[in-house]
C-alpha cells in the first residue's frame, strides 16, 4: 500500500474516532450538567415540599431517558460516519489506482478549500 493510501486510511480512522469521541463527550457533558441541575433543583425542592420533589424526580427520569436516547443516536451517527468514511476510503483508493494525479489534485484542492474556510472563520 502506498504512503498516500496509508494516509487516507489513517485520516479516515482518526476522523471516525474523533466523531465518536465528540458524540460521547457531548452526551457525557449533557448528562453531567443535567445531573448538576437536578441536584440543585432537588435541594431547593426539599425546602418546598414533597410535591415539588416528586416533580423533580419525574423530570430527572424523563431527562435521563432523553439523554440515553441522545447518546444512542450519537453512537449510531458515529458508527454510520465510520462506515461512510470506510466506503469513502475504499472509493478513493480505487480511484487512486486508476488515476493518482487526479486524486492528488482533488485532495490538494480540498485541503486548500478547508484552509481558506478556516481562515475566513478565524477572521470573524
Amino acid at each position: 500500500m502506498s504512503d498516500t493510501g496509508r494516509d487516507f486510511d489513517e485520516t479516515a480512522r482518526r476522523a471516525a474516532e474523533r466523531a465518536a469521541k465528540g458524540a460521547s463527550e457531548l452526551a457525557d457533558d449533557a448528562g453531567e450538567r443535567l445531573d448538576d441541575l437536578g441536584d440543585r433543583v432537588g435541594r431547593a425542592a426539599g425546602a418546598v415540599g414533597d410535591a415539588v420533589g416528586d416533580a423533580v424526580r419525574d423530570a430527572r427520569a424523563s431527562a435521563t431517558g432523553s439523554i440515553d436516547a441522545m447518546s444512542a443516536q450519537a453512537s449510531a451517527a458515529a458508527t454510520e460516519a465510520r462506515e461512510v468514511l470506510d466506503d469513502g476510503v475504499a472509493y478513493v483508493k480505487a480511484r487512486y489506482r486508476e488515476n493518482p494525479v487526479a486524486v492528488i489534485a482533488i485532495g490538494a484542492a480540498a485541503v486548500l478549500g478547508v484552509c481558506l474556510l478556516i481562515k475566513a472563520v478565524m477572521r470573524r
